[in-house]
């Protein structure tokens, strides 16, 4: 087969792949974890052997979206840059992504431990230079560590999971005024 031909090919699965990633976000989070393979290859606009091809099963896709969620924050920590309201800033970044995501803690419930902890740890390497910055300026509460900050998420996942669409939104600012209030000091809270 001619080169060529071999790096069209490799550029048109990468993209089905990104289509796929994108469909699924999609998906889990309008219609929940048990979405149908067959509608995520549908909304892909690619077929059914082409999604079994790139994931086995749908935690294997779920697993896929969570990692490539870290990826995100992590860019997004680095588009921060040294912003001073910068860790506030990528908790609603994250709350955002949790709101939009809220099924794939359902999904990967089973999922294992140590590639879960690998995920946590990058998590909390994103956060931690904006973090330390945050307390040193006085942002973040004398009193919060990061590990506080990190037990946000679940929390906040939890308090999502099981609200129906129409309050999601009103419920997703509350849990927001909430952690920023117990997070950081007066200048850290918008609105």
């Amino acid at each position: 087969m001619p080169e060529e031909t071999q790096r069209t090919q490799r550029r048109d699965a990468a993209a089905n792949r990104e289509r796929l990633l994108a469909a699924a976000r999609k998906a889990f989070a309008e219609q929940g974890p048990d979405v149908a393979f067959e509608e995520i290859a549908r909304a892909a606009e690619v077929s059914r052997t082409t999604i079994y091809r790139n994931f086995a099963t749908r935690q294997e896709l779920a697993a896929t979206v969570y990692d490539d969620n870290v990826v995100r924050i992590e860019e997004h920590a680095a588009e921060l840059g040294d912003r001073p309201d910068a860790v506030v800033r990528l908790l609603d970044f994250v709350l955002d992504m949790q709101r939009d995501n809220r099924t794939l803690a359902h999904i990967l419930s089973g999922a294992d431990v140590s590639w879960l902890t690998r995920l946590s740890t990058r998590t909390v390497a994103a956060f931690r230079p904006h973090f330390e910055r945050g307390l040193t300026t006085g942002l973040v509460r004398p009193d919060v560590e990061i590990e506080d900050l990190m037990l946000t998420f679940p929390m906040a996942a939890g308090a999502m999971a099981d609200n129906d669409v129409v309050h999601r939104e009103e419920l997703n600012d509350r849990i927001r005024a909430m952690l920023h209030r117990a997070l950081f000091t007066d200048q850290g809270h918008h609105g």
